[in-house]
């Protein structure tokens, strides 16, 4: 067998052959029909034709260390939307980026490289209109955490990935921590921990105001118009992620959210300090979003009805159960999941992951949670989550 080979002689390919999933879709079909096909196989063909992604926007400081870590046999960037040309010329020497067309229109670039995907690293305001301008020429979007500044938006986004048949994915370092992915499978009925009854997840840093954030991401960060709102948006989107991701896509009955401004004086006008009380029928949730902690951290508490679990960071936690006297500390066997190689074999072989932390399906909980945060903190009472649709004009489910 020959193996599919990818390089930048065959860049007409997707004009003559249509979608490169399309095309990728129709010979994995072609050669099991043919003989079969081992998921050895499978893999090779996806890894000898990298995924062709647009990134859309520098403005995120994640895009810095994607471009960094860029693997060029899973990924070949085709081009970079920057209008900016600040944010331009501080990115656009770097090596990755050397031989990248860039455009200052999305429309244009969307037409201009043929893209598979597209990788937002904008502002979170712009998501929408990178999903409305990609989703209508079947291709896919990755954005970086969170999903929307609101529900509203989320709800387009909803409706223009299902019109269309395109993914919308979102982004966020957690989802590749091995601790955490060892967190769900102690959750289940027969794990560890067993039936969740309370759940505390922590998010968040000393605030990009302390950090040395760069301009560009710092003056969006902590404008709500731009970015949601301030740690709530940042941080409190961590643990409303991963909860939905450990309860199955269960939506809370209730959110009560409370919001400080610690540090008035770097976030004029946002929150600093997001505590969100989410409320099931049989557990309850607490997610702490932060720029206040005295240090970097994402770590979770789980308790269930035979013992409890408590993560320290991506690879190590504890477990204890009612006959123990002290906890068991543990390292994280599970593989770290390769985000770029993830996003590539999910994209390529355009399969919805529904009961990923990064899906549409558990994203859209996030966002609906996050605004009935918003709205419990401005109104000073408990929201119930049924609320949200009919609260922001957004179409229902």
């Amino acid at each position: 067998m020959v193996p599919l080979v990818w390089d930048s002689h065959h860049a007409h390919l997707p004009q003559i052959f249509g979608d490169m999933k399309f095309l990728s879709h129709f010979l994995a079909v072609v050669l099991l029909v043919g003989g079969g096909i081992s998921s050895s196989t499978a893999a090779e063909i996806r890894l000898t034709a990298p995924l062709r992604v647009l990134v859309a926007g520098l403005e995120h400081g994640h895009a810095s260390g994607f471009i960094r870590s860029l693997n060029t046999d899973v990924i070949t960037l085709v081009g970079v939307w920057e209008p900016n040309e600040a944010v331009w010329s501080k990115y656009g020497s770097r090596p990755q980026l050397a031989s990248v067309p860039r455009f200052t229109d999305l429309s244009e670039a969307l037409v201009a490289v043929s893209p598979e995907a597209v990788w937002a690293f904008s502002d979170t305001r712009t998501h929408l209109d990178v999903v409305r301008a990609a989703a209508p020429r079947k291709i896919d979007v990755i954005v970086e955490k969170p999903l929307a500044i609101s529900w509203r938006d989320a709800a387009e986004m909803r409706t223009l990935a299902a019109r269309h048949e395109t993914l919308v994915l979102t982004n966020y370092e957690t989802s590749w921590y091995p601790s955490f992915t060892e967190a769900k499978a102690a959750l289940a009925a027969d794990g560890a921990v067993g039936r969740p009854r309370h759940l505390y997840i922590q998010a968040g840093h000393t605030g990009p105001a302390k950090r040395g954030t760069s301009p560009e991401f710092l003056v969006w960060l902590r404008d709500p118009a731009r970015s949601g709102g301030g740690a709530l948006f940042d941080f409190g989107c961590y643990g409303a992620n991963l909860a939905t991701w450990w309860l199955e896509n269960r939506e809370p009955d209730t959110v009560t959210a409370f919001l400080s401004r610690f540090d008035p004086q770097s976030y004029p006008d946002c929150d600093d300090h997001a505590t969100v009380q989410l409320v099931y029928a049989d557990v309850q949730v607490t997610c702490v979003g932060s720029w206040s902690w005295p240090y970097s951290r994402k770590d979770a508490a789980l308790y269930g009805e035979r013992g409890a679990l408590v993560t320290v960071n991506d690879r190590h936690y504890s477990i204890r159960n009612e006959k123990q006297t002290t906890a068991e500390s543990r390292v994280a066997s599970t593989p770290r999941r390769d985000s770029q190689r993830w996003y590539a074999e999910t994209i390529r072989a355009g399969r919805d992951p529904v009961t990923d932390p990064s899906s549409l399906a558990n994203n859209l909980i996030v966002t609906k949670i996050l605004e009935a945060a918003r709205r419990s903190a401005l109104e000073g009472k408990t929201i119930r989550l049924s609320e949200i649709d009919v609260a922001t004009g957004a179409p229902g489910k």
